[in-house]
């Protein structure tokens, strides 16, 4: 157990959202190399390096699944978010699922110097779930608030340093305490018995006089 502790990182310092940011890049350069070379500038090349992203992609994916797998099993079941992060596992695996298909025609356009249409079709399908399920994953980080630290008055130093904080939330200040300026001790009272008096000098003068009888 504590060798999976490690694996999913700490509250604030995850491991599986740096996985993903290097797992999209390569599949993205994957694309990008694609299209270009069926656009025909320096297509051999472009099919070679289409090859390497992908294969690069592929090779994070069991990391970078075991770590999201670790995530999505401490969510609370039948919760928003758990069906939130339903939907994008599914949907991630999918990407994964269609990139490994396209790395057998982006292998035969190394071996031949050009980009096949199968490997230009697989590859903008599965760039379109990956914008999909980012999109997911960023709502259920940003919205939903999944390992998440709510301490904004954390120092610099610590912050960067993982393990390093408390994971329990700070009280948000609403302003700094050097700012706040200091009462004088019966400022309040003062003020209180003030307000008294001068609302009973306008009831006096707001009543009628009377008529003195004989």
């Amino acid at each position: 157990m504590a060798l999976l502790r490690h694996l999913k990182g700490y509250p604030g310092h995850p491991s599986h959202p740096p996985l993903t940011d290097v797992a999209i890049g390569a599949y993205t350069i994957a694309v990008a190399l694609v299209v270009l070379g069926a656009l025909g500038p320096e297509e051999p090349a472009m099919a070679h390096g289409a090859l390497l992203a992908i294969s690069a992609g592929l090779l994070l994916a069991p990391p970078t699944i075991l770590t999201g797998l670790l995530d999505w099993r401490d969510l609370p079941p039948r919760t928003p978010k758990r069906r939130l992060a339903n939907l994008r596992l599914g949907i991630m695996l999918a990407a994964t699922a269609v990139f490994a298909l396209s790395w057998f025609p982006a292998r035969a356009g190394y071996q031949d110097g050009r980009v096949h249409a199968a490997a230009l079709i697989l590859a903008l399908a599965g760039e379109a779930l990956l914008l999909a399920g980012g999109y997911l994953g960023g709502t259920l980080v940003h919205v939903h608030g999944h390992r998440v630290l709510s301490q904004p008055q954390a120092p610099v130093g610590e912050a960067l340093l993982p393990g390093r904080l408390d994971p329990r939330p700070q009280a948000v200040e609403s302003a700094p305490i050097g700012s706040r300026q200091p009462q004088r001790p019966g400022k309040n009272l003062e003020e209180a018995t003030a307000t008294v008096e001068d609302a009973s000098v306008e009831g006096l003068a707001g009543e009628p006089r009377r008529m003195a009888t004989p």
